[in-house]
């Protein structure tokens, strides 16, 4: 059984922003896992010319429907995915929706005194994954 899925994402900068919601949509096999879909979410997911990491969090039907994963990129060396839900088919969840959500090493800064976003939010966590799974409250972090 075919399956469309749309995927919408946030900016990663200005000039990005003309294209929202950046969404892109495809016909998928129903009988796909959850895992083999993020990754196909990851290929369509802008490359960032940043030497940190990014991790997009992926949401269910909105920004703020519930986080199935995350997909974490590295420039130049690929990206990847982890679920916080059981891997089960495209189908079965009803996933038909997307909303990926950018996190960088600046989105989860705080400010100093002087205005300056550059106190790091969750400084026990080693990883912005770990970070943005604070931050979500998702993950077991």
């Amino acid at each position: 059984m075919m399956w469309t899925v749309n995927i919408q994402r946030d900016s990663v900068c200005m000039a990005d922003d003309v294209n929202a919601p950046n969404a892109v949509g495809f016909k998928a096999d129903g009988e796909m896992p959850l895992a083999q879909l993020f990754k196909l979410a990851a290929e369509a997911l802008p490359v960032v010319a940043d030497p940190e990491p990014v991790v997009w969090s992926v949401h269910s039907g909105s920004k703020d429907g519930a986080v199935l994963g995350i997909i974490e990129t590295v420039y130049q060396v690929g990206s990847r995915v982890r679920l916080f839900v059981p891997d089960r088919k495209i189908q079965d969840i009803g996933v038909s929706l997307l909303y990926c959500r950018y996190f960088c090493k600046s989105t989860l800064m705080l400010p100093d005194e002087q205005g300056r976003l550059c106190v790091p939010m969750y400084p026990e966590c080693a990883t912005l994954a770990e970070k943005v799974m604070k931050h979500l409250k998702v993950g077991g972090v």
